[in-house]
């Protein structure tokens, strides 16, 4: 299919090349041809004319007394100046003939296209009356016909060749002008799925070869970072969904050899076999959460204008009660805060924010401020818990994105909850960002648009 659509291409701008050139061909052939004709003819009736004051000259000179103006006189006269396709007579003044010859070929109208009858008239003046007589000659331009079919022939051939040249000239410079393409394209065969790493060269081409080029580079670039992301997320799931299922099954065969004499070790089993079932339905509903927040289009998403007051209660009121005594959470906010939210998204966001707080913090505090200035509305949450490296925090949003795995294990979680909450903050068209605390841990710091800003 490729292969057709490049020759299609070279094709069609060579029948636009050739298109064009015929266009250009027929109506310089036209112009030629008219214009040739034109001062052909132009040049016949100037010669007609200077025949014309000839014969009148000459009548003047043989015709000195009135007895000689006889029609045979007058004809011998004529048939000095007598040519095959003309016709000589000479009228008075009235319009009335006296004497005519005509050639052998004369025909008043004309044959052909080709024809054209041309008439040059003379008044002569005899010396001894006052009367003029005029002389009149009418010309075919039937001896000019060979010389209007060569120059047809002429043109024609011309035309054809120049046609046939131009149209084997367009295709090869089609051809020359589309082989960086053909290069193009040959490169682009020999990149596999296993070889992504590898980039299109570009250099001695043109300025829009080169631009494809760097855009095809990009596109790689980005498909070569998607696809390391795709595996990267494939085995970090794996592993994520390998370790609770791993211990359930040894749970599971403790207790076929032991469970059933010793109820302790069944109690133990079970309650375990419990909680790992919950971290892997807590880690499927992550995902599933993280895959729907990443179609942000979807008419899932509610949005509505609402004030901020009520949902920051509701949050304090479910987390206060669970944090250990040793953490206190605090909450402070401005009651005019009013944003265009998903309530439950931006609830799920304070959740996993709160989490990772009481997760991490040992003791000390964690609080939560909201405010607002004239264009947001900004949620800043801060604890003192143990922090991480300064080198570490880019790192933090990547989907199972652990500092320390063994930490991260005995302190539970599944690495998700903040690509999770940049996803909610994404489809709010917000942003978030997270620098270390004055007090050791680390500040988050949420900024959303205020209900009506563009």
């Amino acid at each position: 299919m490729l292969t057709h659509r490049r020759h299609s291409l070279k094709w069609r701008l060579t029948l636009f090349f050739s298109s064009g050139m015929l266009v250009l061909l027929l109506f310089l052939s036209i112009f030629i041809f008219f214009s040739t004709s034109n001062l052909v003819h132009q040049h016949e009736q100037k010669l007609l004319n200077q025949k014309a004051t000839a014969i009148a000259a000459d009548l003047k000179t043989e015709i000195t007394e009135e007895a000689s103006l006889t029609i045979n006189y007058l004809t011998r006269l004529l048939t000095n100046y007598a040519d095959v396709n003309q016709s000589i007579n000479i009228s008075d003044q009235n319009g009335k003939e006296i004497a005519s010859i005509q050639g052998a070929n004369w025909t008043k109208e004309p044959e052909d296209y080709y024809e054209r009858t041309l008439v040059a008239k003379e008044p002569v003046q005899l010396p001894f009356t006052s009367e003029l007589l005029f002389v009149q000659i009418s010309t075919t331009t039937e001896a000019l016909e060979w010389y209007f079919s060569i120059l047809l022939t002429i043109l024609f051939l011309s035309s054809f060749f120049t046609l046939l040249l131009s149209a084997i000239g367009g295709y090869w410079l089609s051809n020359w002008g589309l082989k960086p393409l053909d290069h193009l394209i040959q490169q682009i065969h020999s990149i596999f799925p296993q070889r992504l790493s590898q980039r299109i060269h570009h250099h001695h081409v043109e300025n829009e070869i080169y631009e494809l080029i760097h855009a095809f580079n990009l596109l790689l670039d980005r498909m070569e970072e998607a696809m390391v992301y795709q595996q990267r997320f494939v085995t970090d799931a794996s592993h994520e969904l390998r370790t609770p299922l791993s211990i359930i099954e040894g749970y599971v065969s403790l207790l076929q050899r032991w469970g059933q004499h010793k109820p302790e070790v069944r109690d133990e089993a079970l309650a375990a076999v419990q909680q790992e079932c919950k971290r892997l339905f807590k880690l499927i509903d992550d995902l599933l959460s993280l895959a729907k927040l990443q179609h942000t289009s979807q008419p899932g998403s509610t949005k509505v204008v609402q004030p901020l007051t009520p949902l920051l209660l509701e949050v304090k009121q479910a987390w206060v009660p669970i944090f250990p005594p040793q953490i206190k959470l605090l909450f402070e906010w401005e009651e005019a805060l009013v944003l265009l939210m998903d309530r439950e998204r931006i609830r799920q966001l304070l959740d996993i924010l709160l989490d990772n707080a009481r997760k991490y913090t040992d003791e000390g505090q964690v609080k939560v401020r909201a405010y607002g200035d004239e264009e947001a509305v900004h949620i800043v949450v801060e604890d003192t818990g143990i922090g991480i490296q300064a080198k570490e925090i880019p790192h933090l949003f990547k989907r199972f994105y652990r500092v320390d795995k063994s930490r991260t294990r005995k302190r539970g979680g599944s690495g998700i909850g903040l690509a999770i909450a940049q996803a909610i903050v994404a489809d709010h068209e917000g942003s978030i960002s997270i620098a270390p605390s004055s007090e050791r841990g680390l500040v988050v710091h949420v900024l959303l648009k205020k209900a009506g800003m563009d």
